[in-house]
């Protein structure tokens, strides 16, 4: 039998039909996609901070307090760039016969890390801008009351196998507006804060 028919029957049979290879996976997107932050931002930054109030100077403030404060800081990523910070901590404060305890939250805050050092003792220097932070104080046999505050500082830390070491030694924040049942003040006033944090990295 000549080849030629049995060639011309393979071809109008047709050969086994080979499945199309599956597409390439799509990329994930930059926000959704933990590779594309930047290197030594965790997903999640936890602190335990202290805070001392090295000084105060102008309207609704007052020099002559001993105040401190111990929290909490939370710490996640927000783009590629920059990491928002969530504060919530117990502050007290005296003069004399005066004291007073109460709550200090920071809630709109946010830093901008720059890698310093990326070795196995990471060195991170950040700025960080806090635009709305609440002091809620409550007088000892008195009344209770409000104060507002923003500011700045820069922030230096250093992360060793996920454990991390910060202190802020410049800062500056501005008080703004005082509040209380008896009288409600605005104004302008310098506090000067010092804070050091010991945290971990997830």
């Amino acid at each position: 039998m000549s080849p030629i028919p049995v060639l011309l029957w393979l071809v109008a049979a047709g050969a086994p039909s080979v499945p199309p290879a599956p597409p390439p996976p799509s990329e994930p997107s930059p926000v959704s996609d933990p590779r594309h932050l930047p290197e030594g931002v965790s997903p999640l930054r936890l602190q335990l901070t202290y805070v001392r109030i090295l000084g105060e100077d102008g309207d609704l403030t007052n020099n002559g307090l001993s105040t401190n404060a111990i929290g909490l800081d939370w710490g996640f990523p927000s783009g590629r760039y920059a990491r928002n910070h969530m504060g919530l901590g117990y502050q007290w404060e005296s003069q004399g016969p005066y004291s007073a305890n109460g709550f200090r939250i920071d809630l709109i805050s946010f830093g901008y890390p720059i890698k310093l050092v990326d070795a196995e003792v990471r060195l991170e220097l950040e700025p960080i801008v806090t635009l709305v932070r609440g002091e809620i104080m409550f007088i000892k046999g008195g009344n209770r009351f409000l104060r507002m505050e923003a500011g700045v500082g820069l922030e230096l830390s250093a992360t060793y196998r996920h454990w991390l070491l910060g202190i802020q030694p410049l800062a500056i924040d501005f008080r703004y507006w005082v509040y209380s049942s008896a009288n409600s003040q605005t104004g302008l006033g310098r506090v000067f804060p010092l804070r050091i944090a010991l945290g971990h990295e997830f």
